[in-house]
């Protein structure tokens, strides 16, 4: 589940305009997931303490300078500490069959520069004007090439570690939109920077945004490991998956693999979803599909009831059109 009060925003992709998940140029987009807890009956400021108080207190180790969003300061995180994120990447991505991404040191200025727009102005937008607290020409570039997170403060705000920003991502809040997912688990995506600003600022208030930068990369640099490994297909769920980054109630997808700059549209229309328990067929629902070209280029995803740990479920997929095969079949299993 997403923290209380935690904004999600999806990255915008180099599609038309018209793309599903592209907001208008103006537009502010915020999330907000769930209420936040009602509010102790003594203040924090009289010394209420979070449980997860210890956390917050070490997140100045995060960077060899700390962030200062009074100052419009976004700091600079430790070479650990985005090394760190990238190798929690890079494991969620080889459960897919996906190959690891390497880091990009030139964006990181800029998507540091997103982070602290997000998180001065308690707001997530790919878009940000201009008149917005903290604006630089940069920081706003990044943040329509990235996947964000945050946007929000409070004295209640939950700490999130590297598995858990990206469990937020990948489960999208329940909602129907599953773009974050979606760039993270492009087989041809082979770069990636991160911006953090994390603070408690006077009075007990905690603020977090995060970036993750998905295209639109500073130089040309070629791949480093030679090419990638792209599997037929990529399934969110897929294979022994940790209970961490999934919920029973997200959408299921299922994309097949497609270079970006082929033209061939993948044909999902009618395309049937089976999952099976061995036991019994569970009921799937409000199934949908798209060519949109963002992340992954095409993505059938929909809804199930009834997934539990520890079982082992098959999904088959037939009457796919336009695509090496018109079947599909793979396994899941959630693993506490």
């Amino acid at each position: 589940m997403l923290a209380a009060g935690f904004g999600l925003l999806l990255a915008a992709s180099s599609a038309p305009a018209t793309a599903q998940y592209d907001p208008d140029s103006d537009d502010v987009v915020i999330e907000e997931v769930g209420t936040p807890p009602p509010a102790p009956s003594t203040s924090y400021r009289s010394g209420v303490v979070p449980a997860d108080e210890p956390a917050w207190a070490n997140t100045a180790s995060l960077y060899t300078v700390p962030p200062d969003p009074a100052q419009c300061q976004a700091g600079v995180l430790r070479p650990e500490t985005k090394y760190r994120f990238l190798a929690a990447f890079n494991a969620l991505r080889a459960r897919h069959g996906l190959s690891p991404v390497r880091y990009n040191e030139g964006a990181d200025r800029a998507a540091g520069e997103a982070a602290l727009i997000m998180a001065t102005n308690n707001a997530l937008s790919h878009d940000p004007p201009s008149n917005w607290t903290c604006w630089t020409a940069a920081g706003a570039g990044a943040a329509g090439s990235s996947n964000l997170l945050g946007g929000v403060s409070s004295p209640y705000l939950s700490y999130e570690d590297d598995n858990g920003i990206l469990a937020e991502w990948l489960i999208e809040g329940d909602s129907d939109e599953i773009g974050h997912r979606r760039w993270m688990l492009d087989p041809y995506l082979d770069q990636t920077s991160l911006g953090r600003v994390i603070a408690v600022l006077p009075g007990g208030v905690r603020v977090d945004s995060v970036v993750m930068k998905v295209f639109d990369f500073p130089g040309k640099a070629p791949r480093s490991g030679g090419d990638p490994r792209i599997p037929d297909f990529v399934a969110w769920p897929q294979g022994e998956y940790p209970q961490q980054f999934f919920s029973p109630h997200a959408r299921l997808s299922f994309s097949v693999s497609q270079d970006p700059d082929e033209l061939t549209n993948v044909d999902f229309s009618d395309a049937r979803v089976a999952i099976s328990d061995g036991q019994q067929t569970l009921p799937v629902r409000d199934q949908r599909w798209d060519n949109e070209g963002y992340g992954v280029a095409n993505c059938l995803s929909w809804r199930v009831d009834g997934i539990v740990p520890g079982r082992t479920y098959t999904v088959t997929i037939t009457g796919v059109r336009d695509a090496p095969r018109d079947r599909y079949d793979y396994t899941f299993r959630i693993t506490n």
